[in-house]
């Protein structure tokens, strides 16, 4: 689990940072717990990856994302929408859930998947 207080020193300085610095520190605590949480149930991490950096660097970037996306987006593509069209104007969105930020940190600390499960 992160601390909040490294996440606030990690996050203080960040681009795009408002709306971290804007939230008590129960919102914080719950992007935080989420994003451990989505990153947990994407991926399949090495042994000892909890303790790094990487890992902590993409936890606080996947909690600052959810806190940028919009919130009826979020819950738009955790029901599987991938498009939607509203007066003509057609949205459609790739999945993006998950930090691109996030994801660069992880790569280190992945297991790849090899094959098909079956």
């Amino acid at each position: 689990m992160v601390e909040l207080s490294k996440a606030n020193s990690y996050l203080e300085s960040h681009l795009f940072n408002e709306k971290w610095v804007d939230k008590t520190d129960p919102v914080k605590e719950s992007a935080l717990n989420t994003a451990e949480n989505i990153l947990l149930s994407h991926f399949n991490f090495r042994d000892g990856a909890e303790i790094t950096d990487n890992y902590f660097h993409a936890v606080c970037e996947q909690a600052i994302h959810l806190l940028n996306f919009a919130p009826e987006r979020f819950k738009l593509q955790q029901e599987g929408v991938t498009y939607y069209a509203v007066d003509g104007i057609t949205f459609t969105m790739k999945s993006g859930l998950i930090s691109q930020v996030a994801k660069g940190f992880l790569k280190p600390i992945i297991k790849l998947r090899v094959g098909e499960a079956k």
